[in-house]
């Protein structure tokens, strides 16, 4: 019985962690990895509420977090396991990329590209 209510916690624990992630002041967290494929971010997009922290961390190597598209302002030089952050509080597309692994061609990304979209 005991043992019963021991998973019984961990699993509504476990769901509380879950769907409170994307509640406004939570932090979320983005990557820069690299692979066989090269650069990226991981996850490449991610959708948050309005309030909601975001940190970019460099896993490896040397990367920016480098805004474009004109809805808001950072550029930010992270070395290996450096980290940046910014809260984003009104809803919206926010683009973001590293300079060093990335090029803008006719204002759209390609490379070391992602979005927070904020609702």
């Amino acid at each position: 019985m005991r043992r019963r209510l021991m998973i019984i916690a961990t699993v509504i624990a476990v769901m509380m962690a879950v769907f409170s992630a994307g509640s406004a002041g939570a932090a979320s967290s983005i990557r820069a990895v690299g692979g066989a494929s090269g650069f990226h971010w991981a996850p490449g997009s991610v959708r948050v509420a309005a309030g909601t922290k975001i940190v970019w961390k460099a896993v490896t190597g040397t990367h920016t977090v480098t805004a474009y598209g004109g809805r808001w302002k950072k550029n930010t030089t992270l070395t290996s396991g450096g980290t940046t952050s910014f809260t984003f509080r009104s809803r919206g597309v926010y683009h973001f990329r590293c300079r060093f692994h990335s090029v803008l061609v006719n204002g759209v990304c390609r490379g070391m590209c992602g979005k927070v979209v904020v609702t």
